[in-house]
């Protein structure tokens, strides 16, 4: 089934599908459209604050089946409505939090594992994850045994300073009907990271451990016998394009993003007759952009890993005034060609784009903020080396490319 599917767009055969299942049990999936489809439904009840129960066992037994990212966050959205505005936390039974988002875990557990420390490392800005990703056994196992010092177990236990005074952060449900601009407020729910106190004491968890690691292995290769340089390891041979001298992906990954631009046509295809019916303007401005960048966006993840470098960048910088993934991929081939001060440039035009302003909310100015420090570290430190390609004709291009884009969005009507 296509992404975002909707019942009245399924085939005789998917809606026979569909309702054959709903009469099962639901404990085999057979296509993630239809747990999506069963979604849209349950949101409509929890929406009006019916069925809360049979609608949060349906989901909990869905989150139990599917492993998808998309899946998780939309029916966290869910489970953090009937918790947060229907105030129903007699229903936490049935929630299996582990499969919600990690803010709504943060929310409602007060206690917190090593592997979900571990995965808060960039949100609590612990930059230094050297041990955490060439030693992860290790890091793990001396954050546990950090916890089981301090705590009594193996788990991070806190409390939030004041759950009202918390920042509040949007979450959106999967139905579009539900959406903001359609008679329905957005869920504003409690973002835990915004306490201060929270993120410095999982940070300063994190720091003991990488400590540890750090001085266990300064004491383990002081004892250990020197290795023999002269028997270096072999690298595996990078897969090159012949034609253009460009690291190319496996064939498997080649496949899926060819299948991916697929299905992305067959959507924009699919959904040219009035796709903004019923969207408010800020999500028609959003719609639009992305109908205007999709197609040349997956075209480039394509090239690119067909090692067809050069076309992925004419693509990504067709794309760069709308679709702030288009500068970030460009930030990061640019970056392995040893183009730092290019780097540092798309991502400023990026931050200054004003549909991109238009579009984002500051989360995403906040995040490229971080991006451009770090690309401006790396072009400071490789000057000497720096390979910079782009032009004043290049940006002239950009900037006009902007204003073209802007004028649109500016004039977006649709009925």
């Amino acid at each position: 089934m296509s992404y975002y599917p909707s019942y009245s767009g399924l085939t005789s055969e998917q809606r026979n599908g569909f309702l054959t299942w709903l009469t099962t049990d639901l404990s085999n999936v057979p296509d993630i459209g239809f747990a999506f489809l069963l979604l849209y439904c349950l949101e409509r009840h929890i929406l009006h604050d019916e069925y809360l129960e049979e609608s949060l066992k349906i989901i909990s037994k869905l989150q139990g089946q599917i492993s998808n990212g998309s899946f998780d966050y939309y029916s966290s959205t869910s489970i953090g409505y009937i918790f947060f505005i229907h105030k129903r936390l007699d229903l936490l039974k049935y929630v299996d939090l582990n499969k919600c988002d990690i803010k709504l875990q943060i929310l409602l557990s007060h206690k917190l594992s090593a592997d979900q420390l571990i995965s808060l490392a960039t949100e609590v800005d612990f930059r230094n994850r050297y041990y955490i990703k060439e030693y992860p056994k290790l890091f793990k196992k001396a954050l546990i045994e950090s916890l089981k010092r301090e705590f009594g177990s193996e788990y991070f236990e806190y409390e939030l300073s004041n759950i009202q005074k918390l920042k509040k952060e949007p979450y959106m449900f999967s139905n579009y009907s539900l959406r903001k601009g359609n008679n329905r407020p957005d869920l504003l729910m409690p973002d835990p990271l915004s306490d201060r106190k929270l993120c410095h004491d999982i940070y300063a968890e994190l720091q003991k451990a990488h400590d540890q690691v750090k001085g266990f292995l300064e004491i383990k290769r002081a004892v250990e016998p020197k290795k023999d340089k002269s028997k270096k390891k072999i690298a595996k041979p990078k897969r090159i394009n012949s034609k253009t001298g460009y690291p190319m992906s496996t064939d498997k990954q080649i496949k899926n993003a060819t299948e991916q631009l697929k299905l992305t046509r067959k959507f924009l295809k699919n959904n040219q007759t009035n796709p903004y019916k019923s969207r408010n303007s800020q999500e028609k401005i959003e719609d639009w952009c992305w109908n205007n960048s999709a197609e040349k966006m997956d075209n480039a993840d394509l090239e690119y890993k067909k090692g067809e470098w050069d076309k992925a960048e004419k693509l990504w910088l067709a794309c760069v005034a709308i679709n702030y993934r288009a500068a970030n991929r460009l930030r990061i081939m640019y970056q392995k060609e040893h183009r730092f001060n290019d780097a540092v440039q798309i991502i400023n035009f990026a931050i200054d784009s004003p549909v991109l302003r238009k579009v984002n909310n500051d989360s995403y100015v906040t995040d490229f903020k971080k991006k451009l420090e770090t690309a401006e570290q790396k072009s400071m430190k490789h000057e000497n080396e720096d390979q910079l390609k782009l032009s004043e004709e290049d940006f002239e291009k950009l900037n006009s490319d902007s204003d073209y884009w802007f004028k649109k969005v500016n004039n977006i009507t649709y009925s």
